[in-house]
């Protein structure tokens, strides 16, 4: 039996200093080059990410060679800005079956295709799966990085939970998969609202056509990506997303980024609330914590979850109030 086709699907936007990483890890795929294509987008990158990609191209063989394809992204399709025109534009050259997303700074692994695609078995009497999602690990030597790889693991728990309920929430563009059939269905990036989050556009456009969403949790499925050079850069748009597209997840995240103010204000008055809420935060988050980084194979990171508790409560604070600043949104070097 012929194995299926995917196309892998990269836009990339000034990422000189990362693209190397995910190239490599493309190569290693266990997959048959044979039925993959890659297919990067340079998104008018002001760097050199076009030299580095053909130097590592030249050095590669011609049989790795030729999974990959690199197109200059310089035109704009319809509405469409940022991510979302690249991979509009790379979805259109795609010949696979399946789509696979992820973003120029991460690091997929080897079995990624096979584990991710064998995440779309349905159930009986569930309707075909459009869209998977993966994990992702923050890449992290320090306390700050590692709250931030909590923080999302903690979040994609909740993803989890909430796919396993049928009730929708979001995607993760830097590693999902969809059904080419399922996009084609939605009219593709084109034929739905622009959305600073892409991710989350496409997602809800696909399970509005009536197809189901998978979210894998362990670590066959987990990519690795590096921490962002702009933190509340990466944070206001993501909190921007949520507002605009009305996810179910920006209601405890608005709630977490109120929490530390309203707790701060009672604790003039009764300081026991505020003890005793961080210390019950932080008892939740010791079970719950111990038991996702056992599954994922990452205890090495329970240590810093007293420090992940007071990060959740001060920078999500931080984050509200950078959102609510009467600035731009600004992200990879564009105004938005």
């Amino acid at each position: 039996m012929s194995l299926p086709m995917v196309s892998i699907l990269i836009a990339a936007r000034n990422e000189e200093n990362n693209i190397t990483d995910l190239l490599e890890s493309l190569r290693k795929l266990s997959y048959p080059k044979e039925f993959t294509q890659i297919l990067i987008g340079n998104d008018n990158s002001t760097d050199n990410t076009a030299d580095v990609i053909n130097e590592y191209l030249k050095g590669l063989t011609d049989a790795d060679r030729k999974a990959f394809n690199v197109l200059t992204i310089d035109k704009q399709v319809a509405h469409l800005k940022g991510k979302a025109n690249v991979l509009a534009q790379l979805a259109a050259s795609a010949k696979g079956e399946y789509l696979f997303i992820t973003d120029a700074d991460v690091e997929v692994p080897a079995r990624w295709i096979e584990q991710m695609m064998a995440l779309m078995s349905n159930t009986p009497g569930e309707n075909r799966a459009g869209v998977v999602t993966g994990i992702t690990l923050v890449k992290n030597t320090n306390w700050f990085e590692a709250c931030q790889a909590l923080e999302w693991f903690f979040a994609l728990k909740i993803m989890k939970t909430l796919t396993d309920m049928k009730i929708p929430s979001t995607a993760m563009g830097n590693n999902m998969m969809v059904l080419k059939e399922a996009y084609l269905a939605t009219g593709g990036y084109e034929g739905f609202e622009f959305s600073i989050v892409e991710d989350y556009a496409l997602y809800k456009a696909i399970i509005d056509k009536g197809y189901a969403y998978k979210q894998g949790f362990d670590a066959s499925v987990m990519t690795i990506t590096k921490p962002p050079p702009n933190y509340f850069e990466q944070r206001k748009r993501w909190v921007a997303g949520g507002f605009s597209t009305g996810t179910a997840l920006i209601f405890p995240a608005l709630l977490q980024g109120v929490a530390l103010p309203v707790l701060v204000i009672l604790g003039f008055f009764y300081w026991q609330i505020p003890v005793l809420v961080f210390g019950l935060s932080l008892l939740i988050n010791l079970i719950v914590g111990y038991s996702i980084l056992t599954r994922l194979h990452q205890l090495r990171l329970f240590r810093y979850i007293p420090a992940y508790t007071a990060y959740m409560y001060v920078f999500w604070f931080l984050q509200l109030a950078s959102y609510l600043l009467p600035t731009r949104l600004v992200w990879k070097g564009r105004r938005y």
